[in-house]
């Protein structure tokens, strides 16, 4: 069975159960979320497909999940084996976060020794739409910044005090970088900004962050063209992927040490 491997950039969830939300709003909003009720759909989702967060219900009964009759009496909830599926330590989803949907009145199952493997948090029927943007939104961010945390890692080959003195720095320099090289522009002083342009280029490109590089390289060939008339679509698009990386700062410095 080939796996089916997650695009560059796609956030892909997958929900179980029965949220009582409108499934067709959530797929307006994040298009890579998917639905699953049924136990064997479940299983060969989590075999089969790599995703960035899970969020498993455990208040479905066996009957409505068609769980298999060898699990319908087991001692354990029948939710216990598909966690244990995704938690195995060759499994594809082993790292992901799982998020638990409980009845307000469950909140001590999460504590008992049959789910000791652990959820990193967990929803409380009924969930309201906004509630579950809000979720999905958070593990986002959080998924991105520990890719910024790997890509710099890479870039020092695993030497962690030096990647969290290349952060520092970085959310410290791009910021002035950016107003400097739009004070330059909207000044025409373009031989500064290409020289400051030139310098972020630089830490972008050491670094691997290639949104940032290649903005800037852009930005960096218009003003060695005098390409005076596009060069403010192209600052403006490397000032937004510049942003894009300093907004999950707080997020990076916070989870560091996880990665």
């Amino acid at each position: 069975m080939s796996l089916k491997t997650k695009p560059h950039k796609q956030f892909i969830v997958l929900i179980t159960g029965d949220t009582d939300i409108n499934h067709s709003s959530l797929k307006h909003h994040h298009q890579s979320i998917i639905i699953a009720n049924k136990y064997n759909e479940i299983l060969a989702l989590i075999e089969t497909t790599q995703f960035d967060l899970i969020l498993f219900d455990l208040t479905v009964n066996s009957s409505a999940a068609s769980v298999p009759d060898r699990l319908r009496h087991s001692p354990h909830p029948w939710q216990f084996e598909l966690i244990t599926h995704i938690k195995k330590p060759l499994g594809i989803n082993n790292h992901i976060p799982v998020i638990a949907i409980i009845n307000s009145n469950e909140k001590d199952l999460l504590k008992t020794k049959r789910y000791s493997i652990g959820f990193e948090d967990w929803l409380i029927k009924p969930i309201i739409e906004e509630r579950l943007d809000e979720i999905i939104d958070l593990w986002q961010m959080k998924a991105l910044a520990f890719a910024y945390i790997q890509i710099i890692l890479n870039t020092t080959k695993n030497n962690k005090r030096l990647t969290l003195t290349l952060f520092e720095k970085l959310f410290e320099e791009l910021p002035l970088q950016i107003i400097s090289i739009k004070d330059a522009l909207e000044n025409k002083q373009y031989d500064l900004a290409k020289e400051i342009t030139h310098k972020l280029n630089g830490s972008a490109s050491f670094c691997g962050l290639m949104d940032i590089q290649q903005s800037a390289n852009t930005v960096e060939n218009c003003l060695l063209n005098n390409n005076y008339a596009i060069i403010n679509q192209h600052f403006m698009m490397l000032q937004q992927h510049t942003l894009n990386f300093t907004r999950h700062q707080e997020l990076i410095l916070a989870n560091f040490d996880k990665s």
